[in-house]
């Protein structure tokens, strides 16, 4: 379950190049099963040279390819997470409310079944590893070892768990790019390149994109997508038709019961009295 071995596809076999060793015993690659942790998902860099391993111990660990050696692992454990708030450092610190609330959701991740687990990938350059995490969606730079953004910390209402990047096609080399207005600077520079997130949240049935551009306005309100008012799936429109009629049904039963032992009571009173 977390053993990781090197298999050439062309012969089956542990590969006769493109390493520097031949036990893995000699490599870290055993790092997964000693941490008694399984692989969740596993992403290679675009030029080879390394791969970055999740696993549900919340920790992303990243080898090289050639020596198998641990490059960098990060924590993202909750414990880790309780010392960053307790740090006050502005970029990792939360409101206290809103940190509990998203400390509550960890666990209810924790006992939920057949959860995706986040997953972790490189940009085009493999200097930077993207991850979810209960901030947000990091942004590490791995030559520094520091993180250099997080995306979605505004976003308190959801937990990213899954991502996917676009940064053009590689292929013709084409780069999705910004028009210069669209990010109101001087026409005569080149515009921006504009990579996109693809993020997926726990119990949500939307997609994500962050992007560099600013979302469109629109003069007309009833144009566009409403993304507050979309439609429940049928599993949730189930339990709440089930539970409308519970409410409906007992309700009214309840009332009148009450309303005729009142009278009732009013009743003895007024021939006591007379």
């Amino acid at each position: 379950m977390g053993i990781i071995e090197y298999w050439d596809p062309a012969t089956l076999q542990f590969p006769e190049s493109g390493v520097n060793f031949k036990l893995i015993s000699d490599t870290d690659l055993f790092a997964i099963v000693k941490s008694k942790t399984v692989v969740s998902a596993i992403e290679v860099s675009p030029v080879g040279k390394q791969f970055a391993i999740t696993s549900p111990d919340r920790r992303i660990r990243i080898f090289w390819y050639r020596t198998g050696k641990l490059r960098r692992v990060y924590d993202e454990s909750l414990e880790n997470a309780q010392d960053l708030q307790r740090s006050d450092v502005p970029l990792y610190r939360l409101e206290a409310i809103d940190f509990g609330r998203r400390m509550a959701v960890e666990r209810e991740i924790e006992k939920t079944e057949n959860v995706p687990q986040p997953n972790a990938l490189f940009d085009e350059s493999s200097n930077f590893i993207i991850y979810p995490s209960l901030l947000g969606i990091k942004i590490v730079n791995l030559h520094t070892n520091k993180v250099s953004r997080i995306l979605g910390k505004v976003e308190n209402n959801d937990r990213f768990l899954r991502i996917a990047l676009y940064q053009g096609d590689q292929s013709s080399k084409k780069v999705r790019k910004i028009p210069a207005a669209a990010v109101n600077v001087n026409e005569s520079k080149d515009p921006m390149t504009d990579p996109t997130l693809l993020c997926c949240a726990f119990k949500k049935h939307r997609i994500y994109l962050f992007s560099r551009r600013e979302p469109e306005e629109r003069d007309d309100a009833t144009k566009g997508r409403d993304v507050f008012n979309e439609k429940p799936p049928p599993d949730e429109l189930m339990a709440a038709s089930d539970i409308g009629k519970s409410v409906t049904t007992s309700l009214p039963e309840n009332v009148v019961s009450s309303l005729l032992f009142a009278f009732k009571m009013i009743y003895l009173i007024l021939i006591n009295n007379n």
